[in-house]
This record gives structure tokens, sequence and C-alpha cells, in this order.
């Protein structure tokens, strides 16, 4: 989800369905209380966010779209460029936007045929909780990291459900990921320096791309940078089911929480989830690429990150994790306006700076 995240509506929310053995005990817990945890910077522009219709898919992306910004113009520090990515293992070429300094030293084929210096690459899948989001939304934090850290980005159009369920935005990832490793003088990237990232669902890709090439014996990122992943399709943690009202109808709520597992699950329900569909269900995690996870604590998926990211350093993977108090799910495209989201935007390029930094 981008800012991303919802509004109650007067519907009935039906009980969570969990496994009987993690059934949790008794009722939801209570609504955030907003003015007492949220930050007052971000109190004040509560009201601006999306008034979810929460009555389908199509509504709440209707609700998303009524508030979406205008496209940001490029910058004349950064060249962007669309361009197609072929398809591999039979699957449709996935579109994709290039962010790079401009000059042409960032052109991997420039016109004197000498090639350019290879760049740290992001590869960014963004958010939209599976069935959201489009590449206009980060323009302008993307030309941001591209000036600010002399790095390449390339942003994944990645499939949405229910139109096209799982596998498909993760198999577009996946995609684009094997292209940039196999060839990284085609894109004129450095297959040292390539981090995988994403904000909410496009974190959850991010993680289950990692879960995936690791069962697939293929190479690690050098990051996987998780902002406020989506991970967990079961509503079993305290934060999850304390959205059945989450204290203002601009946060996510619980039942476009369901809606949005259910579409990009398509059928898929209990043991037959995967963990590449929806990760924290993984039973081991050793292997995967150092990670960095940020989430506020005024967040819904707080509980199922915090869990993730102490089992991912139990299993020996390298994990940095950042809570941010009085922070909501969504935001990191829009420009920080209170200290705390402006500390965790620090965070995030301090990370992304040093997988950049090249070994020794």
């Amino acid at each position: 989800m981008p800012q991303d995240d919802a509004v109650p509506q007067d519907d009935a929310v039906p009980e969570a369905t969990v496994p009987e053995d993690d059934a949790p005990v008794g009722p939801p817990g209570p609504a955030i209380k907003v003015t007492a945890r949220v930050e007052p910077g971000t109190v004040a522009v509560l009201d601006r966010l999306a008034r979810w219709d929460l009555t389908s898919v199509e509504t709440i992306r209707a609700s998303y779209g009524a508030i979406a910004a205008p496209p940001a113009p490029p910058k004349p520090q950064v060249t962007r460029l669309d361009e197609k990515i072929p398809g591999v293992d039979g699957r449709p070429d996935v579109t994709v936007r290039w962010y790079r300094p401009a000059g042409s030293d960032a052109d991997p084929h420039p016109a004197d045929g000498d090639p350019a210096a290879p760049l740290p690459c992001l590869v960014w899948l963004h958010g939209g909780a599976y069935i959201m989001g489009n590449l206009d939304e980060n323009d302008d934090r993307l030309d941001r990291m591209v000036i600010e850290l002399g790095c390449a980005v390339v942003s994944v159009d990645w499939r949405l459900a229910p139109e096209h369920p799982y596998p498909a935005g993760l198999d577009d990832a996946d995609t684009v990921w094997r292209r940039l490793v196999e060839d990284p003088a085609a894109y004129g990237v450095d297959p040292e320096r390539l981090v995988l990232g994403g904000a909410s669902a496009g974190a959850g890709l991010a993680a289950a791309l990692c879960l995936r090439l690791r069962e697939t014996g293929r190479a690690q990122p050098t990051l996987q940078m998780l902002i406020y992943p989506m991970l967990d399709d079961r509503e079993l943690t305290p934060s999850i089911r304390a959205i059945q009202d989450p204290g203002h109808w601009g946060l996510w709520h619980l039942r476009a929480n369901r809606l949005s597992w259910e579409a990009y699950l398509g059928g898929l329900a209990g043991d037959d989830v995967p963990p590449t569909a929806a990760p924290a269900r993984a039973t081991d995690l050793t292997g995967l690429a150092p990670a960095y996870l940020c989430v506020g604590d005024v967040d819904a998926f707080i509980d199922e990150n915090l869990d993730y990211a102490a089992r991912l350093s139990r299993a020996g993977v390298p994990t940095e994790l950042h809570v941010y108090p009085g922070v909501i799910h969504g935001g990191f495209g829009a420009v920080p306006k209170t200290p705390r989201t402006a500390q965790l935007l620090r965070d995030v390029y301090t990370a992304l700076a040093t997988a950049f930094t090249p070994a020794g």
C-alpha cells in the first residue's frame, strides 16, 4: 500500500479465518488512539488521505485513485527511460522505468561506443496492497534517490491482482532480476551492488523473491530493503486484528487487508499458501540476503514485521531493524513532513549508501 491505506466503512467485518492452533484468544484489540499515538504533523493531514470505500477491490482502487497526485515532472539531473525487459521461461515482457544520473556517463550504450562505468542499482517494487499502484507514483522519490546517491533505479511495473494473482507479480520481479544478474553490462549496472527493495506489498514481493532465489540456487541481492512490508495473510497478530476499527478512516482497515490478500492469493488458502506468496509463512529463513526493515509503531503491519526481523536475525541473516514512534503506514514516496518520517528517509538512504559502497 502506498499512502496507501485505508478507511473503515459501516460494513460488518467477518471474523478472521485463522488456523485452529493459532487462533487468537478474545476479541480484536482496541482501535488506535490516533491523537495519542500518531505524530502531530501526521494527525494534521489524516483527513487528506483516501476516504476508502471497502465494498470491493474496485472501490478500494477508486478511493485510492481519487487522491493520487499528478505525475512529477522529471528533474534535470535525472534521465528517465521506460522500456520492456524481455520475458523469461515463457513469461510476458515486463515494463520498467529506469532512473539514472543525467549525462553520458550514465548511459550503458553511449554513442561513442565507450562503455559507461557500471552503477549501483536499486530494483524497486512499488506498493499498493498487491491490488494497486503504478510506476508514476514514486517518480519524485526515485528521482531524488538518484540525485542523492548517484545510483540507478529500475522500477518494475509488476502485474496486479485480482486480474493477475500470485505468482504473476513475483514472476515479473523475478524476470527483471534475472535479466540484470545475467547481463548487467547490457543495463549498465554493477552486479556486486544490486539492492532489491520495495514498500508495503512491493517489500513483500522483495522478501518473496529472496526466498525464491534461495530455493532455485540463484544470486541474492546485496541487500533486501523492506519498507513496512506486507508479509502475512493469516490475520494472526494483535496489530492486524486491531484494525477492525483502526481509529480513523485514513488508516488501513482489516476488511481492505483481507480483500487484498484474497485477490492476490487467487483461491489459495490455509496450508496451500506458499512462503513465496506470504513470506511470513516461511519456517526457514537461512541463506537469505542481508535485510533492512523499517516500520512505524502505528502501522498495522508492525507485529508481523517485528516477528520477521527477529526470525531473520535468529536464522543468521544480518538484519537492521528500525521502528519509528508515531509513524503510520505508507508515505515513503511523499516529502517528509514530520521529524520521524524525515528520520525514516535518512535511515533508508544511509542503508542504501552503505550497500552501494564497493567492497573494500
